[in-house]
């Protein structure tokens, strides 16, 4: 394999070498869904996935907000620092705070895919190579490959995610999928290429133009930091195709996963994304079921809005504290003090 295909497999393995990056699916999801399931239907997501556990894609779709809010305000905080101990360090070829940023793309990826119905990303063999310090195997990287194809708007990479939904989480058309020849092969040749995509722009932004258009398409990594607004970005964009794909009836996503063809040129980038010009939606209050409303009550248990509750985001640069009502002294990014003048919500 040429340079350039090794890149981002290179990239990869060694973010995945992070202590940070592996999730643990059961603990996670018994974690996060302790206040809005039984135990049973707890135990069933554990072994069966949340959508055979029938958990309300609201409750799943709550969730995930919470998490990519999360997320994004840890990468954050730690994209001023040096790297984050461990394997980071290691491949010197390999940009530190590039590393760094998907250390975090690749635990939201997990989180994201647990809380949808996936199985575990990780297999025992990548959660033992990762202890270990070595690399990811085939499995586990060609599925994170898929997944942050998905996030950084690869066309085939959702496709393929697409098809493989029913295999994977709606275990109620599994037979229909395994009947039309989806095995775990026939999309290898496409995640090769698409990894040959990454590793291209990534050799062109990250050694030929700097850290600071290393991400793919969003180009979102900035000397001593990350925009909080690129991370959300991506999270956001596989957060919503999966659970476009958990809202579908058994039937709709039969006919949804037939009608899908993936072509040669659907291995490509969607344009680019302009971040300065995304508009942030700010004018919402968040419940204590961590539901984000913008109603007199909220959508998911009914509570009122409280009353003087204001919401905070950093006039200076636009970071949001996960918690909007309780916001640090110094904002994590600029160091702007948060005061009135922060206030986007009362």
């Amino acid at each position: 394999m040429d340079a350039v295909s090794n890149t981002f497999s290179s990239l990869l393995n060694t973010a995945a070498k992070s202590p940070l990056a592996f999730i643990d699916r059961e603990i996670f999801l018994r974690k996060n869904l302790k206040k809005y399931c039984p135990e049973d239907q707890i135990q069933t997501a554990v072994s069966s996935g949340t959508i055979e556990a029938k958990i309300p894609v609201t409750i799943l779709d709550s969730i995930a907000n919470a998490v990519i809010n999360l997320e994004t305000a840890k990468v954050t905080a730690l994209s001023t620092a040096a790297g984050i101990p461990g394997g980071l360090a290691m491949v010197i070829a390999i940009p530190v705070d590039l590393a760094q940023f998907y250390v975090f793309i690749i635990r939201v990826a997990q989180e994201l895919a647990y809380l949808y119905g996936w199985d575990d990303l990780f297999s025992e063999n990548a959660k033992t190579a990762s202890i270990d310090g070595d690399n990811l195997d085939v499995k586990t990287e060609t599925e994170l490959t898929l997944f942050i194809g998905v996030m950084s708007g690869v066309s085939a990479a959702t496709k393929v995610v697409s098809k493989l939904f029913g295999e994977v989480t709606m275990k109620t058309v599994a037979k229909k999928v395994a009947s039309q020849a989806l095995t775990k092969t026939w999309y290898y040749p496409i995640v090769k290429k698409i990894g040959k995509l990454f590793g291209v722009r990534i050799v062109k932004s990250t050694f030929g133009q700097g850290v600071s258009k290393a991400v793919p398409i969003i180009g979102g990594l900035v000397s001593g930091g990350l925009t909080l607004t690129t991370f959300k970005t991506m999270a956001s964009r596989l957060q919503k195709h999966l659970s476009n794909l958990a809202r579908m009836s058994p039937e709709e996503y039969d006919e949804y996963q037939a009608s899908i063809t993936i072509k040669e040129e659907d291995i490509k980038f969607d344009e680019p994304i302009d971040v300065e010009a995304l508009p942030v939606d700010t004018n919402y209050w968040v419940c204590i079921c961590e539901t984000k409303n913008k109603g007199r009550f909220c959508t998911s248990c009914g509570k009122e809005k409280p009353a003087g509750l204001p919401q905070y985001k950093c006039d200076k640069c636009g970071w949001e504290p996960p918690d909007k009502t309780q916001p640090p002294k110094f904002c994590i990014l600029c160091g702007d003090i948060f005061d009135e003048n922060d206030i986007v919500l009362g």
